[in-house]
């Protein structure tokens, strides 16, 4: 298996490199260069910064060999700051043990789908703790299941008119990476997201995300709280993401989770 280099934000199709080890722990996917060369020789990918991973074909059909690619977020310094910020890696790995293409995909989607989504969904959990619920010291977090199917309500006219454009350019793609299959309700009048909510089929999703101000998210919990099966819906998973003109919520969550 070869491992390119890390490829920032947009990723662009790795030359394959032989001499490659890799190896996976509930933990990190470690890989290790077999050189007697000096230089670095180890690479390890901390699973907690991962948000998914895909097998697939190579760009050339004569390419008997398999790829997968995982989606890395791991904090890093910014420049001329002392501040972290997540930034985005894009690893994409060769599969070829044999010269059948076929079999060689099947060994890219065992590692993508199976080995590494297990150890994603694990290291973030303590360990032998429940899925549905972790406890902390204080404080009690609510692990969504994967997948997971989201409904997200997009306010397009919050804030200076780009809460749309940032969910194109941003959050979208993290989903699609994520594998997480979402609605996009789109608000078009005030109380849209409550007249909405308060009529949805909930089990159709497994959580709510709003994007826009704080405004949007009581809209929705209003709604939530005008149901017949309230005491039920109100447990639903809430999620907000800025992107509106006040964004003190989504900023108070933000700081409080790291």
């Amino acid at each position: 298996t070869a491992p390119p280099s890390r490829t920032p934000a947009s990723g662009t199709r790795p030359t394959p490199r032989p001499g490659w080890r890799k190896a996976l722990t509930e933990s990190a996917l470690t890989v290790q260069r077999i050189s007697s060369s000096p230089g670095r020789t180890k690479v390890v990918f901390n699973l907690t910064d991962c948000v998914g991973c895909r097998a697939h074909r190579g760009p050339d059909g004569a390419d008997v060999g398999a790829y997968f690619t995982a989606y890395f977020y791991p904090l890093k310094r910014r420049w001329m700051s002392a501040g972290l910020t997540r930034q985005r890696v894009e690893q994409c790995f060769r599969v070829a043990p044999v010269q059948d293409p076929l079999a060689n995909l099947q060994e890219a989607e065992r590692w993508a789908r199976r080995r590494l989504s297990l150890c994603i969904l694990r290291s973030r959990l303590p360990s032998r703790a429940p899925l549905s619920v972790i406890f902390l010291p204080g404080v009690v977090y609510s692990e969504v299941r994967r997948p997971c199917r989201v409904m997200i309500l997009v306010n397009p006219h919050s804030g200076r008119g780009q809460a749309l454009q940032l969910f194109s350019g941003h959050v979208q793609g993290m989903l699609t990476e994520a594998s997480v299959p979402y609605t996009l309700v789109l608000t078009e009048h005030q109380n849209h997201a409550r007249e909405v909510v308060r009529k949805a089929d909930l089990s159709k999703w497994d959580a709510l995300v709003i994007m826009s101000g704080d405004g949007l998210l009581f809209e929705v919990i209003n709604g939530l709280m005008e149901r017949e099966d309230w005491q039920e819906a109100i447990q639903t998973p809430l999620g907000i993401l800025p992107g509106g003109s006040g964004n003190a919520l989504a900023a108070s969550i933000h700081h409080y989770s790291q």
